[in-house]
């Protein structure tokens, strides 16, 4: 209830943002500050500031409109959100330019200005005799340039395709050299930087379709980062429909850009991978998939389509099926289909799991919520 009011405070502010009520915006953001952070609401609280940012910029506040500006980058770059900037139009521009101003630079605030309204036109003419390189992480690792797969034999190793996972993992960062060796050739840590060098080599070798000048990954002072702006990666798209599907003002929308977001996920984050690195964004994405199918599925079922939403509580399932209360939610809908056996057969599935994995009965609320279904469906 306190995201869906923060949720509506916020849209309330950005209307009045839109006709260009500054004094009303800026009292309703400034009250969704402390409970933003208080919940810890990162993305809904990366757009406040950045809103702020934007009045006090306007207004003639430069010290404070910076301050809430890099606010806004901190809480948005991390989940790479770069289309939330994006949407903010002309808003981006003053926000933007007062960071670059005062020396902000990374690869996200490149990126974002890069594709700024007006620069686009030039990218696009740029990206017609460049190559377009699409990277799948959601699933088995996926490499495509001009819409086609690099086969293994063009890495020459395995060590250069994951030396390109790496950088996409940590593309927003710029990383010293003997940080990557050691995070890829964890089987030799600290025994030179050759075996870096040459998998490098390979790997623009790899992604190369013709200039020779391309080098997809930039080097200043031993420090390496991903030339973000060549790769479209799934997970940026992943996040970006999540972020637009919490900034929704209705429900059907939202449901849209959930949808589209579970369609993206094709399984765990780089899952023919095995290095220690890459499990935190593993588990955020897997976490955020999840959520996704829980809202999703209780969208369908109060809109009375539960096959619909049975089937996306039975893939959430597959994520986590000691999860008690998808369980719950399953049976319920399985209740509501009027399907008694589906019901019985949930709930025993749910006691053996329990059981047999850590030894425990289901909870008493949940025996209890079994017999009202099951009440119910004699009735």
């Amino acid at each position: 209830d306190t995201y869906e009011a923060f949720q509506c405070q916020s849209v309330m502010a950005d209307v009045a943002l839109e006709k260009y009520q500054l004094s009303r915006a800026e009292n309703l953001f400034d009250t969704l500050l402390q409970t933003g952070k208080r919940r810890q609401f990162n993305i809904p609280l990366g757009m406040v500031h950045f809103g702020l940012a934007y009045i006090h910029l306007a207004t003639g506040r430069a010290e404070s409109g910076l301050a809430h500006a890099r606010a806004a980058l901190a809480l948005l770059e991390r989940t790479r959100a770069i289309q939330l900037f994006l949407d903010q139009g002309e808003r981006t521009k003053v926000v933007c330019n007062a960071l670059a101003g005062a020396g902000e630079d990374s690869p996200f605030l490149q990126r974002v200005r890069e594709l700024l309204p007006g620069k686009r036109q030039k990218l696009a003419a740029v990206a017609v005799t460049q190559s377009t390189i699409v990277v799948k992480c959601l699933g088995n690792l996926r490499v495509l340039v001009n819409g086609v797969d690099i086969p293994q034999e063009r890495w020459v190793s395995t060590k250069a395709r994951d030396l390109l996972a790496y950088f996409v993992t940590f593309r927003s960062d710029r990383i010293p050299a003997e940080r990557i060796f050691d995070g890829v050739w964890v089987e030799k840590p600290g025994r030179g930087l050759t075996a870096f060098h040459t998998a490098l080599s390979r790997m623009r070798s790899a992604l190369r379709t013709g200039d020779s000048t391309l080098r997809f990954v930039f080097v200043e002072a031993g420090e390496y980062w991903l030339d973000q702006p060549r790769f479209s990666i799934d997970v940026e798209e992943f996040d970006a429909a999540l972020a637009k599907a919490h900034a929704a003002s209705g429900d059907d929308t939202a449901a849209q850009w959930y949808d589209h977001a579970i369609n993206l996920y094709q399984g765990e984050y780089l899952q023919n991978l095995y290095y220690d690195w890459l499990l935190p964004e593993r588990r955020r994405l897997s976490r955020a998939y999840l959520e996704s199918l829980r809202t999703l599925a209780d969208h369908h079922f109060v809109h009375g389509r539960y096959t619909h939403s049975l089937e996306l509580l039975q893939r959430a399932l597959r994520v986590d099926n000691l999860i008690e209360d998808l369980h719950c939610q399953a049976m319920r809908a399985y209740a509501a289909l009027g399907d008694r056996a589906g019901l019985a057969r949930q709930y025993q599935e749910l006691k053996e799991l329990l059981a047999n994995e850590i030894g425990m009965e289901p909870l008493t609320t949940t025996n209890n919520l079994y017999r009202r279904l099951l009440d119910g469906l004699k009735n």
